[in-house]
């Protein structure tokens, strides 16, 4: 009996200690103390463990290290299983596709090519004419008949492609043969991904039916046939050694349950922290998506209640400036026109100056006739003079008017064209704002809804987590409970054994089949995380054509685009080139105004006029006209003012239409006979009969002589007036010129001004307005939440899931020995003695 009773406390002990040491590997540092204690480093050690209670921020860092150490094994773990399944990009890549063409095959509606005009699908043009294939041989009858009855094709979608310029005909997305992915491969790829998930599930499963079947075999073995070991213990007893030995295994595979366990809750607490991130990063997101609407709203508010005001004001400044479209050709045209009118003029117009010395030795300004022919002494610079001041206009001017011209077309295709058009399209933008931040509202109460709820179950999340840990670590109790029983006199109280393995049993089918799900859970979430990254970098491959405002987000760029507003808000985004013009500088026509002064200071000087020679053939016609004697008294004068209109010195009206000369021979043929200039007195001639004269021609007419004399007289007169006219229109026209260019210049000025009205408007209201909505057009924030999301998700919760589940594997590894150990100690604790059968009373029934 004492070997007996030695022998039971020996194990005691034994059970004891190693029950110390698993639980020093699990207990708080601070426990190492004990060790040093068995060394009598009292001081030490005492000190030592004041100086670790009094600095809880130091456990505090020591969690928060075990915690990081803790993620960066779980993102190795969740790696390694990536890089066992081949979870390349390319084969991520490849489920995106398969996914995509899955989900197109899913919608029958995809595959329709042809749709009324009216559809929403239609596939338009911007006039609003259907896109079409032209029709070829290549055709088919379907294309054809549908053409026929006014069908448009179906814009392009997850199963048709675009239609480009060239195309004869429709090509599919995945349909086609040279396609990298049709259905059949879309098919195979899906279910490759799915037996990957499979296969780190199915070990879980097998052995939760393993575990299921062994219970039961085991039960029914066991209790119902009294096999597997029977329920009596061996008739010659048991070793202390053989009842050591499974005494010993429990609580070594017991300290694996429990380092698993603790594991687990620290990946619990990994989990339930990313679970509060990614409602806090959510929230957050949210708050700042309503503030940024808002922010957003405003400007757009402003610019829709301003811009046709605006508009208004640009047309009346703009008003009455349709000159600036012809530029300076306008004035250089009036120029050059003068200039083409008056350089090198003679008088009469286009008459030559006879040059041979022969028939003009005195170098006289006559023509080849000898009528009077005078050169404009000041016309002959003026091409020079024209042309200079044209370069001048068109140098300084040119560009000014250039810029000008080019502003007022940007002001009324960019702004007063497009007001309407700019206001409609911002205020549906506002009332879709409105709506989102309604939206947006809404979906953060419920956020914050169920974050409320997630917290008020927080704990109980964590101990549901933990709850089939605590399972095996309650067989694990239980059974060292048992066993510090069997180790005593009391040991019917053994009997608390079969309790534990029952229980472990259950325990074992529970662990391994919710490590199965979970573990799935975990690589299907990982999967998920592995696309979202892909997606990330463009998401037209998740969100198709909607996907232009994420990916301005995720890009840092502005939303402007992607809300199709560029074209309204062109004005505002450096559409407008408003000119900076130094107006002195651009209409300094110095050149014109010297010109036009020199001009204008011109009289009939600038002609060679002889007035001498005009004024003596007056009076030697007048000599004749006003002669008075016995016979021959016509008794006219003339003035060179009337030599034109010699009726008017006369007194006496012309008859119809008589030209001046034909008048002055009518008034002198009364007088051929009586004014021949043959009047004698005895034989010796005298002025009775006139004057004698002679016409250059030989002996003529009196009128013939007076028609001669006055025809030259008539030429003079009539160059004497073709200067004084010309001068006249000289004058005329510079003033025309000047006229117009002082037009110009005031009108360049007040175009210039209220050019510069607009721009200060524009730049202190709808220039502003559309900056201020442009600077909060980004939303950065969207992609730091989403990644803030994307890093709770996939870089906490997602390896902490799938640590748990493995952690929930491995404890279930661990409680197979632990169970089995169970079986076997239970029948040896309660042998009585060594080696003498069980009493009756202590026998299990």
């Amino acid at each position: 009996m004492p070997s007996s009773r030695s022998t039971q406390w020996l194990l005691l002990a034994s059970l004891l200690a190693l029950s110390f040491l698993a639980s020093t590997q699990a207990a708080d540092p601070s426990r190492a103390l004990t060790t040093k204690l068995r060394a009598r480093e009292f001081d030490t050690a005492l000190t030592q463990y004041d100086a670790q209670n009094g600095l809880t921020s130091r456990r505090l860092v020591t969690q928060a290290t075990a915690s990081a150490q803790a993620n960066e094994v779980g993102a190795k773990v969740r790696k390694a299983i990536k890089q066992l399944r081949g979870g390349s990009d390319t084969f991520y890549n490849e489920v995106i596709t398969a996914g995509k063409i899955y989900l197109c095959e899913k919608n029958a509606t995809n595959k329709v090519r042809f749709v009324s005009k009216s559809n929403k699908n239609a596939y338009l043009y911007d006039n609003g004419t259907c896109v079409l294939l032209p029709i070829s041989a290549l055709s088919g009858d379907d294309v054809v008949n549908a053409y026929k009855q006014g069908q448009c094709e179906v814009k392009p979608n997850c199963y048709w492609g675009p239609i480009e310029p060239g195309d004869t005909t429709r090509l599919t997305i995945y349909a086609e043969a040279d396609s990298t992915m049709d259905k059949k491969g879309a098919d195979a790829k899906i279910k490759d991904w799915l037996t990957g998930i499979a296969g780190f599930a199915i070990p879980g499963v097998i052995l939760s039916v393993l575990s299921l079947l062994t219970m039961i075999f085991f039960l029914i073995c066991r209790c119902c046939c009294n096999r597997c070991g029977g329920r009596s213990p061996r008739e010659d007893g048991y070793t202390c050694m053989q009842k050591f030995l499974p005494i010993l295994f429990f609580l070594l595979f017991a300290v694996g349950v429990v380092a698993v366990s603790a594991v687990a809750l620290l990946y619990r607490d990994t989990m339930l922290t990313a679970v509060d991130d990614m409602f806090n990063a959510t929230s957050d997101t949210l708050t700042n998506a309503s503030g940024w609407i808002v922010d957003l709203r405003t400007p757009m508010e402003k610019i829709r209640d301003k811009v046709v005001t605006s508009a208004d004001l640009v047309s009346v400044e703009l008003n009455g400036t349709d000159f600036i479209e012809g530029g300076v050709d306008g004035m250089v045209t009036e120029l050059r026109t003068f200039g083409g009118y008056s350089a090198n003029r003679m008088i009469p117009e286009n008459c030559v100056i006879d040059t041979d010395n022969t028939t003009n030795p005195d170098d006289e300004d006559i023509d080849a006739d000898g009528r009077v022919c005078l050169p404009c002494i000041v016309c002959q610079t003026i091409s020079s003079e024209v042309a200079t001041a044209s370069d001048q206009i068109e140098t300084n001017a040119a560009p000014g008017v250039e810029q000008l011209g080019t502003v007022k077309k940007q002001l009324n295709d960019q702004l007063v064209g497009i007001s309407t058009s700019v206001r409609d399209s911002v205020n549906a933008q506002v009332v879709t704002a409105n709506s989102t931040i309604s939206k947006v509202d809404d979906f953060q109460s419920q956020v914050d809804d169920y974050n409320s709820k997630f917290q008020s179950y927080r704990d109980m999340v964590g101990y549901a987590i933990m709850a089939f840990f605590a399972l095996a670590i309650a067989v694990i109790g239980l059974g060292f409970i048992g066993i510090l029983l069997g180790l005593t006199p009391l040991k019917v109280l053994a009997n608390i054994l079969h309790i534990a393995y029952f229980i472990g049993f259950i325990a074992l089918f529970l662990t391994f089949i919710v490590s199965a799900v979970a573990l799935a859970l975990g690589v299907v979430l990982g999967d998920a995380c592995e696309v979202t990254l892909i997606l990330s970098g463009n998401w037209t491959l998740a969100l198709g054509d909607s996907a232009d405002m994420v990916n301005a987000c995720f890009q840092n760029e502005s939303l402007i685009d992607a809300l199709n507003l560029s074209s309204k808000l062109e004005f505002a985004r450096g559409g407008i080139d408003f000119p900076s013009i130094d107006v002195s500088s651009m209409l300094d026509f110095s050149e014109l105004d010297t010109f036009s002064n020199t001009i204008l200071a011109t009289n009939e000087s600038t002609f060679p006029f002889n007035e001498t020679k005009f004024d003596d053939a007056i009076v030697v016609f007048n000599s004749y006209a006003t002669q008075v004697t016995q016979n021959c008294n016509p008794s006219d004068s003339y003035t060179a003012e009337n030599l034109l209109q010699p009726w008017e010195d006369t007194g006496v009206a012309r008859v119809g239409d008589e030209s001046a000369v034909e008048y002055v021979t009518a008034r002198f043929v009364p007088y051929n006979t009586s004014c021949d200039g043959t009047g004698q007195h005895n034989g010796v001639p005298n002025d009775n009969k006139g004057k004698p004269f002679v016409c250059s021609s030989g002996t003529c007419a009196f009128s013939d002589f007076m028609t001669e004399l006055f025809g030259g007289l008539y030429d003079m007169a009539s160059v004497k007036n073709g200067v004084t006219v010309f001068v006249d229109e000289l004058h005329h026209n510079i003033t025309g010129v000047t006229n117009y260019t002082d037009a110009f210049k005031e009108n360049t000025t007040r175009m210039n001004d209220g050019v510069n009205d607009i721009k200060s408007d524009l730049q202190s209201s709808l220039i502003s307005y559309v900056d201020d909505f442009e600077n909060t057009m980004y939303c950065t924030f969207i992609a730091d939440g989403f990644w803030n999301i994307y890093k709770a998700l996939c870089g906490d919760l997602m390896p902490a899931l799938t640590m748990i589940a493995l952690m929930l594997f491995l404890a279930g590894i661990f409680l197979i020995p632990v169970n089995i150990c169970l079986i076997i100690a239970v029948k040896r604790l309660k042998a009585h003695g060594n080696g003498h059968i069980m009493d009756t009373e202590m026998k299990f029934k």
